[in-house]
Parts: C-alpha cells; structure tokens; sequence
C-alpha cells in the first residue's frame, strides 16, 4: 500500500482560451526580449570600458574596434526596443479586445435578463390582477349583502327591545322620591344654632 502515498497528485491542467494563450505567449516573448536587451546594454558597456583602456594604451585600432562593436550593440538595442514596444502594445490590446468582449457578454446577458423581466411584468399581467381584485371584491360584497338581507328580521327584533329598554330607564327616572318634612328640618337646624349660641357664652 505505501505505494499509494508515493504517486504524485496530477496538476490540474488549466485550458486557456485563444485571447489568453496570445497573451501568455506575448508576455514570454516580452520577458526573453528584456533579458536580451540588458545582455546587449552588458555588452555595449564593456566594449565601452575596453575602448577607453586600449586609448590609455595608446592603441587606437583597437579602441576603434571597440567603439564599433559598442555601436552594433546600440543598433541591436534600438531595434529590440523597437519589438518591446510592438509587443506592449500587442498585449495592451489583446487585454483591451478581451475586456471588450467580456463587457459585452455581461450586457448580453443583462439585457436578455431585462427582456424577460419585462415580458414577465407588464400593463396587461397588471391588468388581469386588477380585474381579479375586483372580481374578489364584487363576491365580498355579494356574500356580505346576503348575510345582511337575512339578518334584517334578527336586527328589527333588537331595535325594538332597544326601544323597550330606553322606555323603562325613562319611567324609572320619572318616579317622585318621597320628600323630608320641610318643618322638621327647620326645627333640627334652629335646635343646633341655640346649641352652639350657649357653648359660646359658656
């Protein structure tokens, strides 16, 4: 079994479309290109340094020599600057097209989301569940007005003991109290003010 822990996991292998496959291989140029260019910089500088030593050698062929070569080194420089650019600039759009593209499937998409949302909701769906409402409403009214006709009886029945009642409270109301003796409640109050008229000579 322990050969079964030493098999390596398979990397996943990632398929990249044309627009990005273009773009790696763009990318991988540009970098070979750039590590070419600073060779080429080495290169020019050095022959440079050797020009300068062979003049304080006094050997000007050489140093002529030299100065050539640092030229060709330029030359190659310029013209490999000149393919950087071209490939920046390849990439730049690539990358552009491909967000273009992107945009445009995402307001593809948006937009047929939008149709659809629309043709689900319009004037007309409206319309119909508006008529329904209304249909519920004229059954509610028509259920309601039943039970009122058939309750017509049941409501005369009690507006009359309603009035019976009010009847009764009425004639209660109107019943005399019996009334104290008017001379008796003058000779009990001329009693208490004789009462007090001694307390306050004592």
């Amino acid at each position: 079994m322990g050969f079964l822990f030493s098999k390596k996991k398979k990397k996943k292998e990632v398929k990249l479309d044309n627009s990005e496959s273009a773009i790696l291989e763009c990318k991988m140029c540009r970098d070979k290109i750039k590590k070419y260019i600073k060779n080429l910089e080495k290169n020019a500088e050095q022959k440079k340094e050797k020009a300068k030593e062979a003049l304080r050698s006094k050997n000007k062929d050489r140093a002529r020599m030299n100065l050539r070569l640092e030229k060709m080194y330029r030359e190659q420089i310029k013209s490999a600057e000149g393919q950087l650019e071209m490939i920046e600039n390849q990439i730049n759009q690539i990358e552009t097209a491909q967000n273009q593209k992107e945009a445009l499937e995402v307001l593809k998409q948006g937009n047929e989301v939008l149709k659809k949302l629309q043709n689900e909701v319009n004037v007309e769906k409206f319309q119909e569940i508006a008529d329904d409402m209304e249909e519920l409403k004229a059954q509610n009214d028509e259920i309601s007005q039943f039970f009122k006709e058939r309750g017509i009886e049941a409501e005369e029945e009690v507006d009359d003991e309603l009035d019976k009642l009010i009847e009764s409270v009425q004639k209660e109301a109107a019943i005399d109290l019996p009334s104290a003796n008017k001379e008796v409640l003058e000779e009990e109050v001329k009693k208490d003010l004789e009462k007090n008229a001694v307390l306050e000579e004592a």
